[in-house]
């Protein structure tokens, strides 16, 4: 009787702690999607741990993003995941006070977009009742833009009508282009619309909101306090991972707030490019009315014709105002798109030119200078010029007339005045002007947030720099103990890393992953460091026992280079011993699953094996392993990376028989 009641006991708790939710979710991958009958996404893997922590029954309603909205006001559902929040919709629904990420409007189209500008008279393909469309639609009201609305189903309609014509323009969120732009040969450009928090929205006033808004919010504050484990799941769905401490929380919020601040820059020129055109109607109406009076006023002629001569002068100084304007535009334009253009694994020089190409593009009139340690580098308008061993670091940042005594270079001609920036203890920034015109307040202004800017780009990039020579030192560490341990394992993976990058460069892999198979191939036998010697130089074969304790050699390595904080490169070596047809170890991967850089180690490994004296055999004559490596394609290696090793090795054999 007793266990009865006890059994009841349990399945009343059960069922009043139970919450019953309907979940709607839209068709915005990454973010969330549903598939075959399957939920997808980031949102869907966060709400799913909330419901397992929380004994929540979940059903997912799936439909288009301004239906489900209607249907979370009517009260038809209990939630919806990846909502914008903004000041209008929390009148109408209610919201949980953390957001998962930070997301913002981009333009996506088949040419280039500069500015907010290139958007007037165009057709614009955007999701109903989508944030960013509703702001878009509002700033187009404001500015007298003639926009022509094609609305779609979801983003994924949006890019699709540009790719196929029916729009010029698809307003999307900047996660969905980044996943999705390039599957339909779309741009993104860098104009920016409303950046707004996605947060968890719910029914306004519902009676369980207070419960469920508390239970997301502590588990989105617990996510978000374990940096690793926040960042790990970002990473799994939006392709990047920011290690925690490489870029600190208040150089994110500097870099979102200048991207606000640029966007309200463009808005306040069109403002005045609006005022300007109202200010020359106005004028001309004034001229027309004046010459109206003319005929009426005989009398009145001369003053009138001096009235007329002051309003087209003032129309004249208008215009002057709007060309200047324009010019400052296109001058803003074309340095952010130089921005864009820096990358931080530059050589120096090549990164400095680049510099000073961003200080051209925002003043033409000027000669420029960087100067980093002791080497300045020079342009004017008869090139660039290195000049080395000099020491301007105890100049005063400032701006002064003419040139100051330390700065006079035979090069630059005649100067009006010259200003200095220090964008930090490394590096000094020097403008020239040619020009009889000084400066004005707004270009100085420009000037110095483009050295903020570069100070911040300078600043990440020596960082990564810093993290390849760790890397570095970590991997020649890792090989000076194994040539102690084993010398011939370090020849080998020696000689494989020549014929390994041959082979990844034959196959068109970007830069960083040619450079991983360089690293990858040097160190793939660090694991051999757990194998005892005498295994590793037995003249006979191996026992079954023995052979089981070479094969966690893999596994070892990629543990040791895990700790070492080089998680791709340990990926690469954990599977080089992994066979095409899925028969290798130590996962038994086959196919597509094993990695393209282990892939490559593969064939290459064998290779200078086979062709190299063992204590268990003698070496194979290369023709006799090219003929191994043959037979095996398909099997053991993967036939595209054979036949580019049997072409590399043909070449090298007709060099050879050459010479």
């Amino acid at each position: 009787m007793k266990f009865r009641v006890i059994v009841l006991l349990i399945f009343c708790t059960c069922t009043i702690f139970s919450v019953s939710l309907k979940i709607g979710v839209y068709h915005n991958p990454p973010l969330i999607d549903f598939m075959d009958g399957k939920v997808s996404g980031l949102y869907s893997e966060i709400i799913q741990e909330i419901a397992n922590a929380n004994n929540w029954q979940v059903e997912y309603v799936y439909g288009e993003f301004s239906q489900l909205l209607d249907n979370l006001q009517a009260g038809k559902i209990d939630l919806m995941t990846a909502v914008a929040f903004t000041e209008e919709r929390a009148k109408i629904i209610d919201y949980n006070r953390e957001s998962v990420i930070l997301n913002w409007g981009v333009a996506c189209s088949k040419k280039q977009i500069d500015s907010f500008l290139d958007l007037d008279n165009k057709i614009i393909a955007v999701v109903e009742k989508d944030v960013y469309a509703d702001y878009l639609e509002r700033q187009a009201g404001d500015f007298n833009f003639q926009l022509r609305f094609f609305v779609v189903e979801d983003y994924e309609e949006a890019l699709k009508a540009v790719k196929d014509g029916l729009a010029d323009i698809a307003i999307v969120s900047r996660i969905f282009a980044a996943k999705n732009a390039k599957r339909y040969s779309l741009k993104i450009s860098g104009v920016v619309f409303s950046p707004v928090e996605l947060r968890f929205a719910f029914p306004k006033g519902a009676q369980q909101n207070h419960v469920l808004t508390e239970q997301i919010d502590n588990y989105l504050s617990s996510l978000k306090s374990d940096s690793s484990r926040y960042n790990t799941l970002i990473s799994r769905y939006l392709g990047t991972y920011v290690e925690e401490k490489v870029i600190p929380r208040w150089l994110s919020t500097i870099l979102i707030l200048s991207i606000f601040g640029v966007a309200l820059l463009a808005l306040w020129i069109i403002s005045l490019r609006k005022i300007v055109q109202r200010r020359t109607q106005q004028l001309e109406k004034i001229v027309s009315d004046l010459d109206k009076k003319n005929e009426e006023l005989t009398s009145a002629n001369e003053e009138i014709r001096a009235q007329d001569q002051e309003i087209r002068a003032i129309n004249e100084e208008l215009e002057k105002t709007l060309e200047d304007l324009e010019i400052s535009i296109r001058r803003f334009a074309r340095s952010m798109n130089l921005f864009n253009r820096l990358v931080t694994d530059t050589e120096n020089e090549q990164f400095y030119q680049d510099i000073l190409e961003i200080l051209n593009s925002i003043l033409p009139d000027c000669s420029t200078a960087v100067v980093s340690e002791n080497t300045c580098y020079l342009q004017t308008s008869t090139g660039t010029k290195h000049i080395l061993n000099v020491d301007f670091f105890s100049a005063n940042d400032g701006r002064f007339d003419g040139i100051p005594k330390e700065f006079e270079f035979p090069e630059l001609g005649k100067v009006s005045e010259t200003l200095c920036l220090t964008a930090n203890e490394k590096l000094l920034l020097l403008l020239f002007n040619h020009s009889e015109r000084k400066l004005s307040e707004e270009f100085l202004k420009l000037v110095e947030a483009a050295a903020s800017a570069l100070k911040a780009f300078i600043t990440i990039r020596n960082y990564e720099n810093e993290q390849q020579r760790m890397h570095q030192r970590v991997i020649d560490v890792l090989l000076s103990a194994l040539s102690y341990h084993e010398p011939y394992t370090v020849e080998h993976s020696s000689r494989a890393q020549k014929y390994a990058v041959k082979i990844a460069e034959y196959l068109n892999l970007e830069g960083e992953r040619i450079a991983k198979v360089y690293w990858a191939s040097l160190i793939h036998d660090i694991g051999k460091l757990a194998i005892p010697r005498e295994i590793l130089r037995k003249p006979s074969k191996l026992s079954p026992h023995e052979y089981e304790l070479v094969k966690k050699h893999p596994v070892v390595a990629a543990e040791l280079l895990e700790k070492a904080g080089l998680s791709d490169i340990a990926k690469i070596v954990r599977h080089h011993h992994e066979r095409y047809d899925g028969s290798g170890y130590p996962d038994g991967l086959r196919g597509e699953q094993i990695p393209v850089e282990s892939k490559i180690i593969s064939v290459v490994d064998a290779f200078d094996a086979m062709t190299s004296d063992r204590p268990y055999r003698p070496r194979l004559s290369k023709e006799d392993a090219i003929k191994e490596i043959k037979m095996n394609s398909g099997t053991q290696f993967d036939p595209v990376v054979v036949n580019v090793f049997l072409k590399i090795m043909e070449q090298e054999i007709d060099k050879n028989s050459k010479e």
